[in-house]
């Protein structure tokens, strides 16, 4: 399992520094994925539905809702978050739940949100959505938190499938 990551810069402003860290914690997510078959990226190892697709599939709407609903104010679409009236379903994985389709899907999310981070003047700008009060810079933070926290799960999972560890 080759690491092919980009190490954030050792100095560089706010914006660059935030958006870096965040990008390496995405291609954590990404790598831990790799050369997995689709069972091997829908198998459950703990007893909770988290599967490292599962994971790919919440953060899929993770980036959606912080950046696209919460700060950029479009409508709030979220893609797999509730199904037939049940919350939180990104985790349950479907037949038709394509690895490749979801990793892709993943990546446009993540480049739609550097989009709007880039497109924004100030990190102090605040959300767009009034019930979500949330200057970007909070929002990035709690990005590299959300998707930091996961790919630490996505960690232990990779290793309880096949025993590939990395940091």
């Amino acid at each position: 399992m080759e690491d092919t990551r980009t190490d954030p810069p050792a100095a560089a402003d706010e914006r660059e520094t935030l958006t870096a860290f965040l990008d390496l914690q995405r291609q954590t997510i990404e790598w831990k994925c790799l050369d997995l078959t689709r069972e091997q990226l829908v198998q459950r190892h703990v007893a909770s539905k988290t599967t490292l697709l599962g994971i790919v599939k919440h953060l899929i709407d993770v980036e959606r809702w912080w950046f696209q609903a919460v700060f950029a104010g479009e409508p709030d679409r979220p893609i797999f978050w509730e199904k037939n009236g049940v919350i939180d379903s990104e985790f349950d994985i479907d037949d038709n739940d394509n690895p490749q389709q979801l990793l892709q899907m993943y990546r446009h999310q993540c480049e739609m949100s550097n989009t709007i981070v880039a497109a924004t003047p100030s990190l102090d700008e605040m959300a767009r959505n009034p019930e979500r009060a949330r200057s970007l810079r909070w929002i990035l933070v709690h990005m590299v938190e959300e998707t930091a926290r996961h790919a630490g799960h996505a960690d232990l999972l990779r290793e309880l499938t096949d025993g590939a560890t990395g940091e």
